[in-house]
């Protein structure tokens, strides 16, 4: 997903940074997976966050390492920036299998692909507990869009 950065403006001419990289990079898999968002508030999620599964009733959340429903393992990575209105129940699609950019994931709170979970790394968790997710460092040029 691109993203846009402005550097500077004064109004008569502006810079802009504009991130062409992937998070997403070869031969991913998705799949749906409900969302509950019980608050009374909106919630924006964003593409790359790091999701896992409560086990008693099988809504996808963000993983947190401390969490104990479930949820502190990961399932999959969020496919797209989504917005859910408080009290809605969406589906959500996650990358569930396929290369993805280490650096792209996002994690809720201070955990990282070093935080340990049941005695194992995030970072060997990701590749173990999902369908099949591959850690890579960078794109890697696999698609002619990946820049």
């Amino acid at each position: 997903m691109s993203s846009n950065s402005v550097v500077s403006n004064t109004g008569q001419q502006a810079e802009i940074t504009t991130d062409l990289s992937k998070i997403f990079i070869w031969n991913n898999r998705y799949k749906s997976y409900p969302y509950n968002n019980s608050a009374y508030d909106s919630v924006t999620l964003l593409a790359g966050t790091l999701m896992g599964t409560v086990a008693g009733t099988g809504y996808i959340k963000p993983l947190a390492s401390g969490a104990s429903d479930g949820s502190q393992y990961p399932t999959g990575i969020l496919a797209e920036d989504v917005t859910v209105d408080g009290g809605d129940l969406v589906d959500l699609d996650i990358c569930v299998s396929g290369d993805v950019v280490e650096d792209k994931i996002i994690f809720q709170g201070s955990d990282n692909l070093d935080t340990t979970v049941s005695s194992r790394r995030l970072r060997d968790r990701i590749g173990a507990d999902t369908v099949g997710i591959k850690l890579v460092t960078s794109t890697s040029n696999s698609s002619y869009d990946n820049l």
